[in-house]
């Protein structure tokens, strides 16, 4: 068993621990808040930017639809978007378990599989699985990253696609799904789904037939880096759910070590007082039997002579 002392130094420590977890919950809300509220003006751009292409694919002709469809001869990409920091439990882990299980599925039906991951963790953890990586970028460790960022990225992963690293691009990201629950999600990138054909509206169109297909192109870029974008707020939200989870048990079990080690503290208190008052008790027992110089009085004869 430990010394009273070492004892009393862990439950201090344990003691001293329990602010700072509960600091990294707080500021784990907080950045859980910001980025939810990033997120509606995401949902409200995307539908309009969705609208717009689908009455701007109306105006192509089969051949320009044609064109836009995904080249299977090339390889797949798989982009993991994990996190930069820890302190939230298995949520890189289980992203890139799901991304590798994804990958084994598509190689197992003859595909070719490309990584390429967003965030530093989740890079770790790949290059320590095997599978090389075709690009890796680290994300903002703090906040959401900005759209411009993301910008960046987007035109990247372009630049991959122009060189033929991939023809097709599927997104792995956490998602929230539900009350401080999350849960990997696919997302697929690139080429983008063209929108279903609609009727194209009465009244004069502005757009000149020759500029269809630029228009499309235009559009589905920027959806590409409007679904790219919400992968990477999502991912951000799922993240700090994960970590005021986890930050919420180890405060819990903090609390319940540091109950426990005061409890051993205290027992050991006890024990020790009960050592202390027993070897009194010896010691008068010792003094009242031994006489005043130090040796055993005789007992009386009772019989008599």
């Amino acid at each position: 068993m430990e010394s009273l002392e070492a004892l009393e130094a862990h439950r201090r420590g344990v003691t001293h621990l329990i602010p700072i977890l509960d600091a990294v919950r707080s500021i784990a809300e907080l950045a859980w808040r910001r980025a939810e509220r990033s997120f509606h003006p995401l949902e409200t751009y995307a539908a309009r930017l969705d609208a717009a292409t689908a009455q701007a694919v109306s105006r192509l002709t089969r051949e320009e639809r044609a064109a836009l469809r995904p080249r299977d001869r090339l390889p797949v990409g798989l982009l993991l978007v994990s996190s930069e920091r820890g302190f939230c439990g298995a949520f890189n882990e289980r992203l890139v378990e799901y991304g590798l299980e994804h990958g084994r599925a598509l190689t197992g039906r003859g595909e070719s599989v490309r990584y390429l991951c967003l965030g530093s963790r989740g890079r770790r953890l790949l290059q320590r699985s095997g599978p090389p990586l075709v690009y890796s970028r680290a994300l903002a460790s703090l906040s959401v990253p900005a759209y411009v960022d993301i910008q960046e990225i987007a035109l990247d992963l372009f630049d991959l696609v122009g060189r033929e690293a991939f023809g097709r691009l599927i997104v792995i990201h956490n998602a929230p799904a539900g009350r401080f629950q999350y849960a990997p999600r696919r997302r697929p990138l690139l080429p983008p789904e063209l929108p279903a054909a609609t009727a194209p509206p009465a009244g004069p169109i502005a757009m000149p037939p020759g500029d269809a297909p630029a228009l499309v192109a235009h559009l589905m870029t920027e959806r590409v880096l409007v679904e790219l974008f919400r992968s990477v707020v999502e991912s951000a939200m799922s993240e700090q759910l994960a970590r005021v989870y986890t930050m919420r048990l180890a405060t819990d079990n903090a609390r319940r070590l540091a109950d426990e080690l005061g409890a051993q503290c205290n027992l050991i208190r006890r024990n020790a007082i009960t050592d202390s008052l027993l070897e009194i008790v010896a010691g008068y027992e010792t003094a009242t039997r031994n006489g005043p110089g130090g040796t055993s009085r005789p007992r009386a004869d009772r019989g008599g002579s």
